[in-house]
């Protein structure tokens, strides 16, 4: 807030509503605009919000109306007059200008309308975002971040930074986006798994929050090529803990979430609900069972998909962990499970529409055991040295897990796209702007 020199107060527009009958100056964007007679009705748009301003050429006189006549939609202004009460107005008041200043025109229409296609959602994002429901779905990230970051926190975790450019893969069986690195080859992370798991010698329990990328070919509605990951390891946790501490972070943070933005979220997702423990927890064997009565051909073995994962989920009707996967399926580092070496201590929770929220496990912390695995996997142990070294230096039992954001966000907003969940989306098709 500032006071310019006539002493009127500048507010943002959501603080107006305790100013009736008082003045204020606001800044914001033209977002409607209709012309009656010799009056011009705006509505102006902030950050915080949209207010109806009624604008009077016997109060600003005629050229000022007449500029104000002309002006484009996404027109830059400064506003000055009284607030009032007016039932008809968007939430009960509006401004009565008494002074415009034009900040920057629009030089002309933006492509901006109601019930744009979805590629023109693409290629207009840099306007797009512009939008009431973008700006509610961006402030709404904002929230979950800041409160997943803060539980973390709040339970003793730490957050530490990990690169983007690394030399060797993380996720077996992932395509990855290869960069030219000065005279070397490296590659975009997959995650920052790795790096976590290096500083929890010194830190203990750790987390970090950043982009992974992915080169997958897949064009679906759940898939970004770079995506937001929040990532979390810790010492001393077995499989079974980190199950219990995934769900007591996600029943937590998505019910605050919901309190706080109940309003919001119901705008979006009507129907939806907070998670409730306990998660139901089914084996890799049990899901392979489940589908197979369910008329879904699979083997024990493969991998399950975005059809299998609808089938679970929906059929079970709540969030659900997948544990025990064949280790074929799996990242070299899992930890087998010591009942059933076919199988390793990993797991996916699944919450449909949007599949796998989050992917983890307890992590081999044997050296012999893990330069085994690498090599049963088919790559060259010296490629994963550093990472080696971690187990040969006073190695601890560790687990740990990914979350992918946009992929929660869009759950509980139940968004038609996960790419309506980030700012500037980057798909196989979508690069720019």
């Amino acid at each position: 807030m500032t006071t310019e020199s006539c002493g009127v107060e500048e507010q943002r527009v959501a603080s107006l509503a305790s100013l009736i009958g008082g003045k204020a100056r606001i800044r914001g964007w033209l977002y409607v605009k209709n012309t009656v007679g010799k009056l011009v009705f705006l509505r102006i748009r902030d950050s915080t919000g949209v207010v109806q301003v009624v604008v009077k050429k016997d109060r600003v006189g005629e050229q000022v109306f007449d500029q104000v006549k002309k002006l484009r939609r996404e027109s830059s202004l400064m506003v000055e007059g009284l607030v009032r009460r007016d039932a008809r107005a968007p939430g009960g008041f509006e401004l009565q200008a008494e002074a415009v200043r034009v900040m920057s025109p629009s030089l002309e229409d933006p492509p901006l309308r109601r019930n744009m296609s979805p590629e023109a959602v693409w290629r207009y994002r840099h306007l797009f975002i512009r939008s009431r429901t973008m700006n509610t779905v961006l402030k709404l990230r904002s929230s979950l971040s800041t409160m997943l970051r803060q539980w973390l926190l709040d339970h003793g975790y730490y957050e530490v930074s990990a690169p983007s450019i690394v030399t060797a893969a993380t996720e077996g069986g992932a395509k990855m986006f290869e960069v030219k690195y000065f005279d070397n080859k490296a590659f975009l992370t997959q995650s920052s798994q790795f790096y976590l798991e290096g500083a929890i010698f010194s830190l203990e329990k750790v987390f970090c929050f950043q982009p992974s990328f992915r080169a997958e070919e897949s064009k679906t509605r759940r898939h970004l090529s770079e995506y937001w990951h929040l990532e979390v390891e810790a010492c001393h946790m077995d499989f079974n803990q980190l199950l219990q501490f995934e769900e007591d972070m996600l029943t937590d943070v998505v019910r605050r979430f919901y309190e706080k933005h109940r309003e919001d979220v119901e705008r979006f997702n009507p129907s939806f609900k907070p998670f409730e423990k306990p998660f139901k927890r089914i084996t890799y064997t049990q899901a392979v069972e489940l589908l197979t009565n369910s008329g879904v051909e699979i083997e024990w073995g493969r991998d399950l998909g975005v059809r299998e994962e609808k089938i679970i989920a929906t059929r079970i009707g709540q969030p659900v962990f997948v544990t025990h996967y064949p280790k074929e399926t799996r990242a070299f580092y899992h930890m087998p499970d010591p009942g059933d070496p076919r199988v390793v201590l990993a797991a996916d929770l699944l919450v449909w529409p949007y599949g796998e929220i989050t992917g983890g496990g307890q992590r081999i912390d044997d050296y012999n055991v893990l330069t085994n695995r690498i090599l049963e996997s088919g790559y060259n142990p010296e490629d994963y040295a550093w990472y080696l070294d971690l187990r040969k230096y006073g190695s601890v039992p560790h687990s740990g897990f990914g979350l992918g954001f946009e992929r929660l966000l869009a759950h509980i907003l139940r968004l038609p796209s996960i790419k309506y969940a980030v700012p500037y989306p980057r798909t196989q098709t979508i690069v720019y702007p």
